[in-house]
């Protein structure tokens, strides 16, 4: 038995098992703790705790290379010494802008069978903890990691929020349906498994599980679908995905640095809305200019109308709702190059006459995909998606959505990368839809402003069910999917698409703030916005697209939440409730600074469909009360100075 050495301050005290080692490594503030057990016979995991209570029980850790397995016959070789991390970054967009990521950091190194090595690199935040590996060799024969024992063990009588993950099919997977809330252990109802994030409350702490740092040297995982005692174990993506193109397991030369295992932590699950954990753990910007970046909002046609991208006066007419709202950008939608009336270079010209950045839609197929929209065959190949971008550029168009990519596999991964160094090239804002799930990329490609990956507003058109459950569904989105990075849902629908709404229209502006998103597509037609009253106008042309703080006051995943977003010394504030039935939400305003200032508040009105405003002048610590009606919700503008203040 080999017992570890004692450490320094930063480390608590290791703790010695009968026939066996381990290492413990505490966050900056000694509540995150993440404890590495070497079994008598070589076999490696670990265990989470917070506060000093169990978040994940005893796990697995291992992988099996197609060379050779590291699941056991694992020895220590070095036990390096802990070291501080203290980082700060700035991102032109997210829910914060200057970001600081502390925390406590050690690698342990062991031996396999043959001599081979491998390298568990740890760390905790105040946030959560993080590990991976990493074969530190060098080895010019390419290796196969045929499987990842990785596992995450969560106590009996948990409750976990999760997405069951889709079986490969014509437009997925994507990340796209509603998120089930369930006993944790449940088995998932399709044999893929369950999506990352999983969102677990454990006794009186939170935690959520995802995955940081994929690079194009590695897959996308998810978790299995079955989780025995609780384990959930991760799977790889399916051979189906991608129309079968690329390989499963992946390959690279060494070294090879393994992708990040996340578990943030909290007393409560607002910890995660607020969190930049996951884009903390990727590498350091790439993008040495970052001034071109700008997010913002944008008006957008398909959504109320389909086929509006083939005709340019339809598209002109979205441009003139920008311009009048004061928005930066119009995105120009699917089968924008099949044009039935104008011409596409009359677009470009209207808007560049309005003042109103372009962004652009291309299909990523390419043979991994089968769906015909337009433009196909531009992106997929190197050569081409330059051309392609160079183009763009000559028209001054601003930035790119790259729809329908299907597969989690390693080539994907790596497609994804090479079009982000492409686009940060050639200046041009990156969104992806139909996509994999967020895992921090924005870090290294601050030009990566929003990706879907979610079941959006579009579902309105689609899935009959979807008004039934949306208010409950928007209600978790906040904590699971957009806690791990910005989410594309193209909110703030007031009129009716094939599916009608039963959110109130208040529920539906105040998700302009609940959701985050660097480019903000307001989704609904032209006159649906102009026809709103005054100040729920006013709001939509004031609202920010990026933030300098945010805070979680209210998180009851399921049931309500309630969120403030600074901007520019002015508050935003977005609550909505995912209940039927009518009820009432304090708003603490002691996150305000000292001094006067102004509220706007815009709540459900008598009806479904109306709006009640009032303006007043309000305090820090004052506590508001907020009338909701049965899915319902409000926002507030709260700006510096008295009644009739602000900027």
């Amino acid at each position: 038995m080999r017992a570890a050495a004692a450490l320094p301050v930063l480390l608590a005290p290791s703790i010695v098992l009968a026939a066996e080692a381990s290492w413990l490594v505490s966050s900056p503030d000694g509540r995150n703790t993440v404890t590495f057990a070497l079994s008598l016979d070589g076999a490696l995991s670990y265990r989470v705790t917070r506060s000093g209570e169990e978040v994940l029980g005893r796990s697995p850790l291992g992988f099996r290379r197609e060379d050779r397995s590291f699941t056991n016959g694992l020895s220590l070789a070095s036990a390096g010494e802990p070291r501080a991390v203290d980082e700060r970054y700035t991102l032109p967009h997210g829910r914060r802008r200057e970001r600081r990521h502390q925390a406590r950091e050690r690698t342990l190194t062991f031996r396999g069978r043959g001599a081979a090595q491998l390298e568990l690199v740890a760390r905790a935040a105040d946030d959560g903890i993080a590990f991976r590996f990493r074969f530190p060799e060098s080895d010019r024969a390419r290796k196969t990691v045929v499987a990842e024992t990785t596992g995450f063990r969560v106590p009996a009588g948990s409750t976990a929020w999760m997405l069951p993950h889709h079986e490969p099919f014509q437009y997925g997977p994507a990340y796209e349906d509603f998120f089930q809330e369930v006993p944790a252990g449940t088995r998932s109802p399709r044999p893929a498994g369950w999506s990352f994030p999983a969102l677990f409350r454990v006794g009186r702490h939170w935690a959520l599980v995802t995955e940081a740092a994929v690079d194009g040297s590695y897959c996308g995982s998810h978790l299995a679908a079955e989780a025995p005692g609780g384990l959930y174990r991760l799977r790889f993506p399916d051979q189906g995905e991608g129309a079968r193109v690329g390989a499963v397991n992946p390959v690279s030369t060494l070294p090879w640095t393994m992708p990040w295992r996340v578990v943030l932590l909290g007393d409560g699950p607002g910890t995660f809305l607020e969190s930049t954990l996951v884009a903390d753990l990727n590498p350091p910007s790439v993008v040495q200019d970052t001034s071109w970046i700008e997010p913002g909002r944008a008006a957008w046609s398909w959504w109320s109308e389909s086929d509006s991208p083939r005709h340019a006066e339809r598209l002109d007419a979205f441009t003139d709702l920008a311009a009048e709202m004061g928005w930066e950008y119009a995105l120009v939608d699917a089968n924008w190059n099949e044009m039935r009336s104008g011409t596409i270079e009359r677009v470009v010209a209207h808007a560049k006459g309005k003042g109103v950045g372009l962004l652009f839609w291309y299909n990523s197929g390419g043979p991994h995909n089968d769906v015909t929209e337009q433009p196909r065959d531009r992106m997929h190949e190197r050569s081409r998606r330059r051309a392609e971008f160079a183009r763009l550029r000559d028209w001054g168009v601003r930035g790119i959505k790259v729809d329908f990519w299907h597969s989690d596999k390693q080539d994907m991964m790596r497609y994804y990368r090479e079009l982000l160094e492409d686009s940060a090239e050639y200046q041009l804002l990156t969104n992806f839809h139909g996509c994999t799930l967020p895992r921090g990329w924005e870090r290294t490609y601050p030009h990566l402003v929003t990706m879907e990956a979610v079941f959006g507003a579009e579902q309105y058109k689609f899935a009959e069910a979807y008004p039934q459950k949306a208010a409950w569904h928007n209600t978790v989105l906040p904590f699971t999917r957009n806690a791990v990075g910005a989410m594309d849902y193209t909110p703030v629908t007031f009129s009716d698409a094939k599916y009608p709404h039963r959110t109130t229209n208040a529920h539906e502006l105040a998700l302009a703030v609940v959701f985050e998103s660097g480019l903000l597509h307001l989704a609904d037609g032209a006159e649906a916005y102009r026809a709103l009253p005054p100040e729920p106008k006013e709001f939509l042309k004031q609202v920010s697209a990026a933030w300098d703080e945010t805070r979680a006051l209210v998180a009851e995943p399921g049931r309500r939440v309630v969120v403030a977003r600074r901007e520019k010394g002015v508050w935003y504030v977005g609550g909505i409730d995912g209940r039927a039935d009518p009820t009432t939400v304090a708003v603490d305003l002691s996150f305000l600074g000292p001094g006067a200032w102004t509220m706007q508040l815009i709540q459900d009105g008598d009806g479904d469909r109306s709006f009640k405003s009032v303006s007043r002048g309000v305090t820090a610590g004052e506590r508001v009360e907020v009338a909701l009606r049965g899915r319902g919700g409000f926002v507030m503008r709260i700006a510096p100075g008295g009644p009739g203040g602000g900027r």
